[in-house]
């Protein structure tokens, strides 16, 4: 009998998430590689994404301040008011609910044609609890960007997948 293999999940790279997220907020965007990361602790939100099968396949982190400039910029708010949900350390609910969408598109940084389907399965703050702490720290690929979006401040986001 067989062991079932499971599929790697891919990763798109920089430019190609650079257009996914210009084309949600409809602003351009600037990236710049950074060095990968081991853990999601000091980041804002994190993603966890799985395999149809329900296996954990992916994750996906932001900071603060890059969480509130894509949350405002989805709908137009103005970016002082993401300044302002920096100061407070925390998005407004409005904020909150447009950052679950940054974040559930984000899964199509994890998807191609040919690829195995990742699906937005949870949100919440870094986790610290396995098996999604310990997807962060041993996930094979691994990428971490600076992110800038037009008339907003920028800031960081790592991804992982298994």
């Amino acid at each position: 009998m067989s062991v079932p293999t499971v599929q790697r999940i891919r990763v798109l790279r920089g430019p190609e998430i650079c257009v996914l997220l210009r084309d949600l907020i409809g602003k351009q965007m600037q990236i710049k590689d950074l060095p990968p990361v081991k853990s999601a602790d000091g980041y804002y939100a994190v993603a966890s994404y799985e395999r149809e099968d329900g296996t954990l396949a992916a994750g996906f982190a932001i900071d603060l301040q890059l969480a509130a400039s894509l949350a405002a910029a989805l709908t137009l708010v103005p970016a002082g008011v993401a300044d302002d949900s920096v100061r407070a350390k925390a998005l407004e609910p409005m904020l909150e609910e447009n950052l679950a969408e940054v974040l559930n598109v984000a899964g199509r940084f994890f998807n191609g044609p040919t690829w195995p389907r990742a699906i937005l399965k949870a949100l919440g703050k870094p986790p610290g609890a396995d098996p999604v702490k310990q997807l962060w720290a041993t996930a094979p690929t691994r990428l971490a960007f600076e992110v800038t979006p037009a008339g907003h401040k920028g800031g960081k986001i790592a991804l992982v997948a298994s």
